[in-house]
């Protein structure tokens, strides 16, 4: 599977998926190719599903990330207390608004049986709940007598990597994704009408409300499911047990956080705008925006793609107004809408902003970008069947989103394969900062940053805690020595560096949009490609993964290759160290050893060290 780390066979993903889909359609047109519909159209639907798993298993780490930090802690903390309330207390600790219980109880499981929390298999575990929700949308599309052809575009919206930051992030893919399954399973439950439904849907809403606190949705959907349904009854009894749980969810050792900024009424265009992005985020492009006066295109497309879909949630409640045989898809589809976009209603409540959201700025964490995908996925399937019975209009809005769903998905896979390689260097060398300088390299904005707010010990013991008893081997991870003896032990003394280097310095907005010099180290070794940049001075020695830059469009296919013999590395200058520092290049041997060649560049270096930096 690491092979799909170092080329993750781009060029041949695309032609596969592009000569299953001309197979598909020549079979309707040429009978001799009939018998290749059903097994072209089963490949179109397993390739992608398939693709992304093994580019998912291939760049997973077993290293723990910002926040997956505080969940280790409180698992530490709960093989360590005694007595039934202190341990209770522990599993629904607060989060910001959040209560997770649910990810808590994964990382227990996978403790009690391995001994260990293996970040890995629990974000692969977080992975398979896409299956859950690919599963119930052709149950779905199926339920209302669609040909199973029309489902084809499914996978590729879902399993793309718009939302590469929820499907490699711990934390993220055992909250998010479950969270997305948990409300659309609730949804299906209440739909059926009936008894073991009514069971279904309240224990998928209550393990909702405790993966995350937007899940408290599914009880509100729940009702309006029950009082459009005219189930009085079982209202009754919903009602109540919801009312129950959400007083435990607030009473029990809750701390109210208020939210910071403006109200959305105070700038109600600006905030509508917003929540038409949020629903449309599927679009949202794996580009920075820094704040800009002129509208950025994608995120034009982002606000006109909710507004679409906003419509479409508008023609189904009509569908459920005026239908007399509705059957559960009809209220799990409506559902499954509602708790998406009600999921951007919190978040636009929470983050208002003043400005028009397509100039840009700091507004969407990738990980936010899988409640667009699965809205755009539950909308493309409520259009189908908003149109089914019209044969002709149904096949041409099938080829037409089709043809646009490819695009995003071979789009998603170009732009983002590179952060998804970035973000497995980055995890892998994480290690190395710690040991050496008590910081991370994917943590904070300055040199020295720590989680938990650079809490002076809090992180170090943790750590330690999490050594001692085996949760995690993060301290053991990384192949290098104490940064004093990198240079010592790799250097090429005699070696004259034979290829290209370049750095660049740049003003470029930061997340909080604030212009900051920015870095971009780039090399180019048509021998062997380098591993890292290696910085030096007397007082540190830095290593920065030197990841392959990607073929533009025009040369992907041509060169059959995602990657170029070019590398790369950029952050912002207040990321490193103050100081003097020679440029070295690394390169992997074949022994497993490293070889160092000296560029014969140096570059001074301003930093912004805060005060926990050694």
């Amino acid at each position: 599977m690491k092979l799909f780390v170092y080329d993750p066979f781009l060029p041949e993903y695309f032609f596969i998926v592009i000569s299953l889909l001309a197979l598909f359609g020549l079979s309707f047109a040429v009978k001799g190719l009939r018998v290749l519909q059903k097994w072209s159209g089963i490949g179109l639907v397993v390739v992608p599903i398939i693709y992304f798993y093994i580019i998912l298993a291939a760049s997973v780490v077993n290293i723990p990330y910002t926040d997956d930090f505080n969940l280790l802690e409180t698992i530490f903390n709960f093989q360590h207390t005694t007595g039934f309330l202190p341990k209770l207390k522990i599993l629904f600790e607060q989060v910001n608004q959040h209560r997770f219980a649910f990810e808590r109880l994964v990382m227990l499981l996978l403790a009690g049986l391995t001994g260990t929390v293996n970040i890995k298999v629990q974000v692969l575990t977080g992975n398979l709940f896409l299956l859950g929700i690919l599963w119930l949308l052709f149950s779905a599309l199926r339920k209302q007598g669609i040909s199973w052809h029309y489902f084809i575009p499914v996978p590729y919206i879902i399993f793309n990597l718009v939302y590469y930051e929820n499907a490699l992030w711990g934390i993220a893919a055992i909250q998010n994704t479950p969270l997305i399954f948990f409300a659309l399973l609730s949804a299906y439950g209440l739909g059926r009408s009936d008894g073991r439904g009514w069971l279904l849907g309240f224990a998928a809403a209550l393990l909702a409300t405790f993966t995350s606190g937007s899940g408290m949705l599914a009880w509100i959907i729940g009702a309006l499911i029950l009082i459009l349904q005219k189930r009085y009854k079982p209202l009754a009894g919903w009602l109540i047990t919801a009312g129950l749980i959400i007083v435990f969810y607030f009473m029990f050792s809750y701390q109210v956080i208020p939210s910071p900024g403006d109200r959305p009424w105070k700038h109600p265009l600006f905030n509508l705008i917003f929540i038409l992005g949020f629903w449309g985020n599927a679009l949202y492009l794996d580009v920075p925006h820094p704040l800009v006066p002129a509208f950025y295109p994608d995120l034009v497309r982002c606000v006109l793609l909710g507004a679409a879909m906003a419509l479409v949630f508008g023609l189904w409640l009509i569908r459920l107004w005026r239908s007399k045989n509705l059957n559960w898809s009809d209220w799990f589809l409506w559902g499954g809408m509602m708790f998406m976009m009600g999921t951007g209603a919190m978040f636009i409540i929470s983050r208002p902003i003043a400005n028009y959201l397509m100039y840009g700025g700091n507004i969407f964490s990738r990980r936010y970008m899988i409640f667009g995908v699965v809205l755009l996925a539950v909308c493309y399937v409520a259009v189908i069947v908003l149109v089914k019975t019209i044969r002709e209009l149904s096949r041409g809005v099938a080829v037409l989103s089709f043809s646009g769903i490819l695009l995003l998905h071979f789009t998603s896979y170009y732009l983002s394969l590179v952060n998804v390689r970035k973000w497995y260097e980055d995890l892998v060398i994480d290690s190395y900062y710690w040991k050496n300088f008590s910081t991370f390299l994917t943590t904070g904005d300055h040199f020295g940053d720590i989680p938990f707010w650079n809490h002076p010990t809090r992180m170090k013991n943790l750590i330690a805690n999490l050594d001692s008893s085996g949760l995690s081997r993060f301290y053991h991870s990384g192949p290098f020595p104490d940064h004093s003896k990198v240079l010592p032990q790799t250097a090429a003394e005699k070696e004259v560096y034979g290829g290209e280097f370049h750095l660049t310095r740049v003003l470029q907005s930061d997340r909080n949009n604030q212009p900051l010099p920015f870095l971009t180290f780039t090399a180019k070794d048509t021998v062997q490609q380098p591993g890292y940049f290696v910085l030096a001075s007397p007082d540190h020695t830095i290593l920065l993964p030197a990841v392959p830059v990607p073929h533009n469009p025009a040369n992907l296919l041509r060169a059959r290759s995602y990657y170029s013999q070019k590398v790369a590395y950029a952050l912002f200058e207040q990321k490193l160290p103050k100081g003097i520092f020679k440029i070295w290049m690394m390169y992997p041997q074949a022994n497993g050893h490293w070889k160092s060649v000296f560029t014969g560049k140096q570059v001074s270096l301003k930093g912004q060290q805060n005060r926990n930096t050694p």
